[in-house]
């Protein structure tokens, strides 16, 4: 799944009720944080805005990321006639790109098991946040391959072992780590497949 892919997919993104609902449970999840008025958010891959135009309105701002520019012309279409004003979009690649805007929070929603360095991502996560700003991942619990199926492009992890990135945020300085499943995919075409989807928060020591 290549930027590329992710543009010709772009137009078509929402028409999955399957991915409107997992966009609600995550969304849902994330402001369950004590979020409010006066923090500039982040939100790192973030499609067509399922995710980010929900978290919006508890925050003072929010800058939506997306390496994919067929993504970000969908919202950019919605922030419009929305006129959502508190919303500011960037073509952008944190691990390529030069970016110091200061965040927050910092949130994504099935974007890590895209990037092939998912522990560089997130010190540059911590690296982004203010003292006391948090973090949010959701993914998938580590599956066997079959969530997106062996010709997929552009999958680097089969999932995450939420435990394992618990450590890797603590040892980047952040605390009051917890993680929980936030929803399941049921995959019909895989034999009714489950797949759980966690959200792993932190807060980052001040």
């Amino acid at each position: 799944m290549t930027t590329e892919h992710f543009d010709r997919a772009a137009a078509g993104w929402d028409g999955k009720s399957r991915r409107v609902m997992l966009a609600e449970k995550i969304s849902a999840a994330i402001l369950t944080l004590p979020l409010s008025k006066t923090m500039d958010g982040m939100e790192y891959g973030c499609g067509t805005g399922l995710v980010g135009l929900a978290v919006a309105p508890s925050l003072l701002k929010l800058t939506t990321i997306d390496t994919s520019q067929g993504m970000l012309d969908v919202l950019e279409k919605k922030i419009r006639e929305e006129d959502r004003k508190t919303i500011d979009t960037l073509c952008c690649d944190l691990l390529l790109d030069d970016y110091s805007k200061k965040h927050d929070i910092i949130f994504c929603s099935m974007t890590l098991h895209h990037i092939q360095d998912a522990k560089r991502l997130l010190q540059r996560f911590t690296e982004l946040l203010n003292p006391g700003g948090y973090i949010a991942i959701a993914d998938l619990v580590t599956e066997d391959g079959s969530f997106h199926g062996a010709a997929a492009e552009g999958v680097y992890h089969l999932g995450f072992a939420p435990e394992n990135l618990s450590t890797l945020l603590q040892d980047l300085g952040m605390e009051s780590i917890k993680s929980e499943i936030i929803h399941t995919i049921i995959r019909e075409e895989n034999n009714n497949r489950e797949y759980p989807i966690f959200l792993l928060t932190g807060r980052k020591i001040s």
